[in-house]
């Protein structure tokens, strides 16, 4: 008499079997580790690109502050003692350094205080913020400013995120104007860049933010 004690049909895995489950297994991780490495991605990119445009936005609030207070002149100077004799006076000053370019503006106010002296007296020019200049630095890709009447070197003042710096100049009825003595709107462009590459160009990522506003010494 036979006894069978069921253990004659047991058997593991085959070797196909292995190799399929361990390729499907691989797939699995393989799919888990893509999707998780694509979200980091992601997720950076997301990051830079609120920290860039944030730099932006505190760039456009600054530069619009100082342009907001341009052309204050109560004691209705023509011409100031700072940085030199004899300096004309202008609320706004068209391309500063020459180069053709609306990538920087020149400044002036009667305004810290409001004493008929732009900058200060002649030899003591240290009233700071009354006649400045703002300018985009290409090779920092950063706004920078200068006070002309207290001297020195241009200070940067963005982090390195801007990729261009325009302003545009609009008379009382928001034409464009080339003309300081009619601006009474200026609008500010600033175009910012992240630090993550865009994969389908090869370039970074950039975004144009725009800010305008009054001249608050243009009476109009």
């Amino acid at each position: 008499m036979l006894i069978h004690n069921g253990l004659g049909n047991d058997r593991g895995f085959s070797l196909v079997e292995l190799l399929v489950a361990s390729m499907v297994t691989m797939v699995v991780l393989g799919g888990a580790v893509a999707l998780t490495s694509q979200m980091q991605v992601g997720y950076r990119r997301q990051i830079e690109q609120s920290a860039a445009e944030q730099e932006g936005r505190y760039a456009l609030d600054w530069v619009s502050r100082l342009i907001r207070a341009a052309g204050n002149n109560p004691y209705n100077l023509a011409t100031s003692a700072c940085p030199a004799a004899g300096t004309p006076y202008a609320a706004i000053v068209f391309d500063p350094d020459g180069d053709a370019i609306d990538d920087d503006i020149r400044l002036q106010t009667d305004s810290n205080p409001p004493d008929g002296l732009l900058g200060g007296p002649d030899g003591a020019c240290t009233q700071a913020n009354e006649d400045v200049t703002v300018s985009l630095d290409h090779g920092a890709n950063s706004i920078t400013f200068l006070d002309n009447n207290i001297g020195g070197l241009a200070t940067i003042r963005t982090d390195a995120v801007i990729e261009d710096l325009r302003f545009i100049y609009r008379d009382v009825a928001r034409n464009v104007t080339t003309n300081p003595l009619n601006v009474v709107y200026v609008e500010t462009q600033v175009t910012i860049r992240t630090r993550t590459i865009n994969a389908a160009t090869g370039a970074p990522v950039t975004r144009v933010l725009s800010q305008e506003v009054r001249i608050r010494g243009r009476n109009y």
